[in-house]
């Protein structure tokens, strides 16, 4: 999923703010066969202003994650993707206070207790932060907002780093699940040097980005490897040629949301063993949320 993160944070560069809430999307001319197609430079000017990364986004929202896990032990012989679990998700804008609830595990609901046990643990971390906010002094201010800061220079560096490594071109007109897109390409850009772990995966991917035509929001994104992705410089492992990512958004209460991230390939652990991954996670049922909702959510206090 590394490949399509950069890609987003490419096309987040030129600064992108928190989502706005949009209209329904557009309904298509009834003709765009004469219509010319737009702008390269604008649109995808206009495209970065909608755009925003995953957790701007679904902080407002409560939502429902379905996921399957890579798995992988020290020494390769196990590597592969488990059981799908499903969680709750209640997103807090301090990222490491995000609750992630887990409801199922392989499709069988969770027991009451281990529910209770979950929300116990929870309160407890939640509590003891806001023990640390009221008595933070100004000493423990400058320190949280030195880290805060910190993550927004690395998401910067991060986008930085995808507008040198890819080229984006638009090519043609198309249809999403009904909505009309204008398809963008992208390639890996020739003499390019990432400069993370991030971007040398990244680079190995081409492929190409729906975007609504009328309210530039970008509703799916297809990347595939066009070379070998080797971690740990190959001895730990390697994710073949072809293996291909996933990303897809949809207009939801209001804002694009993520529905669907997926990686499918072939590759090896640990020099010899050779394993197909099908990775997938889901994210469904929306509700529009606020942090102090979390109690009465959970039955954690009688709401009004």
């Amino acid at each position: 999923m590394v490949s399509v993160r950069l890609l987003l944070a490419a096309l987040l560069a030129g600064g992108a703010g928190p989502v706005a809430q949009t209209p329904a999307p557009s309904p298509p001319a009834a003709d765009t066969s004469s219509r010319p197609m737009p702008d390269e430079r604008q649109f995808l000017a206009e495209a970065r202003k909608r755009l925003a990364s995953n957790d701007l986004i679904q902080v407002r929202f409560s939502f429902r994650e379905r996921t399957t896990e890579l798995k992988l032990n020290p020494f390769g012989r196990t590597m592969g993707t488990g059981p799908a679990n499903t969680y709750e998700v209640y997103p807090h804008p301090q990222e490491e206070l995000t609750y992630r609830r887990l409801i199922e595990r392989d499709g069988r609901l969770v027991s009451a207790n281990e529910l209770a046990e979950q929300d116990r643990d929870y309160r407890e971390k939640l509590d003891a932060w806001q023990r640390r906010l009221a008595k933070e002094g100004t000493s423990e201010r400058v320190e949280r907002l030195r880290k805060i800061a910190e993550t927004r220079k690395k998401d910067e560096a991060m986008a930085n780093e995808a507008l040198d490594l890819f080229e984006f071109h638009v090519v043609g007109r198309d249809t999403w699940e009904n909505e009309p897109a204008i398809v963008v390409t992208f390639t890996p850009r020739p003499g390019a040097s990432p400069r993370s772990r991030e971007g040398r995966i990244a680079k190995a991917f081409s492929g190409r980005a729906w975007i609504h035509e009328f309210d530039h929001e970008v509703m799916n994104v297809e990347a595939t490897a066009v070379d070998d992705v080797s971690f740990g410089w190959g001895m730990i492992a390697k994710i073949y040629k072809g293996s291909s990512a996933r990303f897809t958004r949809r207009h939801i209460s209001g804002a694009w949301l993520p529905v669907e991230t997926r990686f499918d390939g072939s590759g090896r652990a640990i020099m010899v063993r050779k394993v197909d991954i099908d990775f997938k996670r889901d994210y469904f049922d929306y509700q529009p949320y606020d942090i102090t909702e979390l109690p009465a959510r959970l039955g954690w206090v009688t709401a009004p």
